[in-house]
């Protein structure tokens, strides 16, 4: 697995922010103390395995506090080149996890991460691949087994429980005894069994007769020793073949193993089974994909409108495209008919009234107001004695009459008597002025007295007379009324006959309402059906879209499954089942050839040679028996020579004058039952400790050469090939120089012991990283180091890098002098 990408919605003082990390596997990230280096570790460790809650832990979590967000996203690219969004956000349980797959542009089942992550959890992650501060104080204490328990946690199934019940064994045999301890019973017991044997030699030496009966004690020991000597060879023997007895079940398995046919048929590696798993996987989530598709191309066809009125519209769409073009015609019609009826309503009114004048009387009524009008005037006119008109007339008359020639002297003449005429009128109406008074009130009065008869004011006469007029015409007006009425009946023909065509293209047309309002449904359904054609022309396109889609996925959906049907026609297998059964026969078979291996580094050449002189195990028990008898027989005489020692001992007893010596041996005998007894104990317990590392070992033997070869290689990279091995002895962890001369770890100096554990500490992650290749972090691990060998570490883990991703954290600028700028993530930019 490879990180790409780091995109933090809020973490700790990071929010709304996004790294992009280096193509190639080698990512440093610089940046100075506080910059937030070890805050986005954390972040990658969270979305990874889950955010640390608060109970207990609560400085371990990174809640911001300017945002709201909590968690963030890795883009990720496994090790079959598939491409994923991991994103995690708050939410019980570690947070609420999000996967999605970008190859496919989907989300995507979040069983995706254990399968990448494999058995490595937060614990076993941090113990593998994350590295802070290099502990070197503990190094030269190291032993193997501490690097063994590493592996052995993640190399076999149910290791804690094991591990466990190896650590409780260890304990109780320190509680019991403790090579240099005072405080174990059996230490105790040893330590006062010494000060025994001390106080009896001292009671011994006091006796008197003592020399003599040791003389007699001495030669029957010496006859014991002899015994003994026997005895012991006889044990030996005994030992040797009860060695053989254990291991005959090695020798037999041996015997299988070797006799075993391992045939490996080629294209079942474990590169084979990468490229099937990517086969299988892909048509995983293309199936995923399609079935996805199908599902939304379902919803689309059950939300397609297909109702009668849809359908009828559709149909007739041409038909109700003309109709529509004669809306702004219909409108106007009805318009028109809402004129006529206001024409025809304004006649009605008008009829209604009752009073008409005779003819004779309003043209009587019209006379006398003339009349008045024509008396007001002639009073408003000037009455001096020449006017102005007459002079311009008698002057213009004869100039006339003075130029013109002839016949055109009479024009001068008309004049002349037509402007005289004119004068003497004026002089005329001055003396009439008093009888055009009394006329005018003679007329005044007549008008009051028709005023009187029809009902008007004399001020009102003209309105009367207009309003006489209109009801004059009233016969012609009703005319007009029958006009509009026939209009009015071509128009609701024509606007039925429009609406009963639309009622066969739409049916809920209500043709008993208006007609604006049949109008109004009209344009109503208009849009509901173009608005449900245009959902449906949505829906049709997006249904394309998924069609186009499908097509895709189902021509790479074949291809897949060609190579998937040539992947195991090539194998010569019928189905993926068979084809995985074939790769765990191998794989078994592997296991055999490593278990004949181990077979035989638990039984050595020369044990094999003598078994092979046994026919069978009841031979070797036959050799048990009669070397057992043997045994027996010797130890038969030793107790005959002991009763004899023992009786001098009573004599002894007896001679001793002190009485005390009785029980001190007494104390002596039981002393030593006591310590059998817990000997045993202890002897049992480290037994079956034993038992549980060797068969640990067994377990993970695959892992602690290659874990041991890597560390000798780091170790020799670091140092310049001034080391070449790393071994363990007696417990301790060695080193050889290059001139063959071996160091404890505690002798090396600081610099170099830390060399020496960081090779240990990543030969740890790449051999873990061959099976589950998780990135390896290390987060400021290289700061006791001097630039000689800090260089030599980044070219270390510039090899590290092209086989897994390596993220190294620090605040060392001169770190960036020995990489590429690519490579330097700077956070003091951001």
């Amino acid at each position: 697995m490879k990180i790409n990408k780091l995109e933090v919605l809020g973490y700790g003082k990071w929010h709304d922010v996004s790294f992009d990390f280096n193509d190639d596997n080698l990512q440093i990230i610089f940046g100075n103390n506080e910059a937030g280096k070890t805050t986005l570790l954390s972040l990658i460790e969270g979305i990874l395995f889950g955010y640390i809650d608060g109970r207990g832990s609560t400085y371990e979590q990174y809640i911001p506090r300017d945002t709201k967000s909590y968690g963030g996203k890795i883009t990720i690219t496994t090790d079959d080149n598939l491409h994923f969004i991991l994103t995690r956000i708050a939410g019980t349980h570690g947070g609420e996890l999000s996967i999605y797959d970008i190859d496919n542009d989907m989300q995507t089942s979040n069983d995706i991460l254990e399968k990448i992550l494999g058995p490595i959890d937060r614990d076993t992650f941090e113990q593998l691949f994350y590295f802070g501060d290099l502990d070197i104080k503990q190094i030269s204490k190291l032993s193997k087994n501490e690097l063994v328990s590493r592996i052995q946690k993640v190399g076999f199934v149910g290791s804690d429980q094991w591990l466990e019940l190896r650590d409780k064994f260890d304990k109780e045999a320190k509680e019991l005894y403790a090579p240099n301890g005072r405080k174990p019973p059996l230490n105790q017991k040893l330590k006062a069994y010494d000060n025994l044997l001390d106080k009896i030699d001292e009671k011994k030496n006091s006796l008197n007769d003592y020399n003599h009966l040791i003389s007699q004690k001495n030669v029957l020991e010496a006859s014991i020793d002899q015994a003994t000597q026997k005895i012991d060879e006889l044990e030996k023997k005994m030992t040797q073949l009860n060695h053989f007895k254990q291991v005959w079940p090695v020798y037999q398995q041996l015997s299988s193993l070797e006799h075993s046919n391992f045939k490996f048929k080629d294209g079942f590696s474990d590169e084979d089974v990468k490229y099937f798993n990517e086969i299988t996987n892909h048509l995983f989530l293309i199936n995923q994909q399609i079935d996805s598709i199908e599902k939304s191309t379902n919803q689309l066809n059950d939300s397609m409108n297909n109702d009668d009125d849809l359908k009828k519209f559709n149909k007739y769409k041409n038909e109700i495209d003309k109709m529509v073009q004669s809306f702004s015609k219909v409108n106007e019609q009805i318009n028109q008919l809402s004129v006529n009826q206001s024409m025809i309503n304004e006649i009605n009114r008008q009829n209604s009234r009752q009073i008409v004048a005779s003819r004779d009387d309003i043209v009587s009524i019209e006379e006398v107001k003339q009349q008045l009008i024509d008396l007001q005037t002639r009073k408003q006119k000037p009455s001096n004695g020449f006017s102005i008109i007459g002079l311009i007339g008698v002057v213009f008359g004869i100039a006339m009459l003075t130029v013109l020639p002839g016949v055109l002297k009479v024009v001068g003449i008309i004049i002349l008597l037509l402007s005289g005429i004119y004068t003497g009128s004026v002089k005329f109406k001055k003396n009439d002025d008093t009888e055009s008074n009394e006329k005018r009130d003679e007329l005044y009065n007549q008008l009051i007295n028709y005023g009187n008869r029809y009902s008007f004011n004399v001020e009102n006469v003209d309105d009367w007379l207009s309003e006489q007029k209109y009801l004059a015409r009233k016969t012609k007006d009703n005319n007009q009324k029958a006009k509009y009425e026939e209009e009015m009946n071509q128009l609701n023909e024509i606007l039925k006959e429009y609406f009963t065509e639309w009622k066969k293209v739409f049916s809920g047309l209500n043709i008993n309402d208006s007609f604006d309002n049949q109008l109004a449904q009209i344009r109503t359904f208009l849009n509901k059906m173009n608005e449900e054609n245009a959902i449906n022309l949505r829906n049709n396109n997006q249904l394309q879209n998924y069609l186009k889609q499908k097509s895709s996925l189902i021509d790479r959906q074949i291809q897949y499954k060609k190579d998937y049907s040539e992947f195991l026609s090539t194998r010569k297998v019928d189905n993926g089942d068979e084809f995985k059964e074939v790769v765990e026969q191998q794989r078994n078979h592997s296991i055999k050839e490593a278990q004949l291996q181990n077979v035989k580094n638990q039984i050595t050449e020369d044990d094999v040679k003598v078994l092979d002189t046994f026919s069978d195990i009841t031979e070797l028990e036959k050799q048990l028996n009669v070397t057992n008898a043997e045994i027996t027989s010797a130890k038969q005489s030793l107790l005959n020579a002991s009763q004899q020692i023992e009786s001098l001992n009573i004599q002894l007893k007896h001679v001793i004058a002190d009485g005390t010596y009785n029980e001190l041996v007494q104390k002596q005998s039981n002393f030593e039952a006591e310590i059998n007894e817990m000997v045993d104990q202890w002897i049992s317990i480290k037994l079956a400790n034993s038992w549980i590392d060797e068969s640990l070992n067994i377990a993970t033997a695959d892992r602690i050469p290659l874990f041991e070869s890597k560390a000798k290689e780091f170790f020799a990279i670091l140092t310049d090939n001034r080391y070449t091995g790393i071994t363990y002895y007696k417990s301790k962890l060695k080193v050889t120089r290059d001139d063959k001369t071996q160091f404890d770890a505690g002798e090396l100096s600081r610099g170099t012991l830390e060399q020496l554990y960081l090779a240990l500490i990543l030969s740890l992650s790449v051999v873990f990283g061959n099976d589950y290749r998780l990135p390896l972090i290390i987060d400021d691990g290289l700061t006791e180091f001097d630039q000689k060998r800090t260089g030599n570490a980044i070219k270390l883990l510039g090899d590290i890098g092209k086989k897994m991703q390596v993220i190294y954290v620090t605040c060392d600028s001169d770190i960036l002098k020995l990489v590429d700028d690519k490579a330097v993530l700077n956070l003091n930019e951001y």
